[in-house]
């Protein structure tokens, strides 16, 4: 989880780890996200706000799908003209906020309960384009 806003950040890893029972990994800014990804366990979803310091979400999202193209990269922006740039970046999903927790809850059944299943580029259901 990448976020820079501790109540999001707070209030987003609170909802995942109540839902998937798995450590949430928080960073606030993508630097120190992107070098976590490259010197750890393997990471298996990227939560991302795209208006992140030091590597936006969309630099970061690049470089993952460019050297761990399994990872899942969801981004999230309060501008919804943002969406095309996530999506051009390589992110599987776009969050437009402020989302919620059936907005997240969403998200896991997209990407953890089937297991990766969603298509790339594909909204979860609630928060479609």
């Amino acid at each position: 989880m990448v976020e820079d806003d501790p109540l999001v950040r707070d209030f987003v890893v609170d909802t995942l780890e109540f839902s998937v029972n798995r450590k949430i990994h928080t960073f606030d800014n993508g630097f120190s996200a992107w070098q976590y990804i490259q010197a750890s366990q393997p990471v298996h979803i990227l939560f991302a706000d795209i208006h992140v310091p030091e590597i936006d979400g969309l630099e970061l999202t690049h470089r993952i799908k460019a050297a761990k193209p399994e990872i899942i990269c969801i981004l999230a922006s309060g501008n919804p003209a943002d969406e095309p740039r996530a999506i051009e970046a390589g992110a599987d999903a776009f969050m437009l906020k402020p989302y919620g927790v059936s907005d997240l809850f969403s998200i896991v059944q997209t990407f953890v309960v089937e297991d990766g299943c969603g298509r790339p580029g594909q909204n979860p259901p609630g928060n479609g384009r």
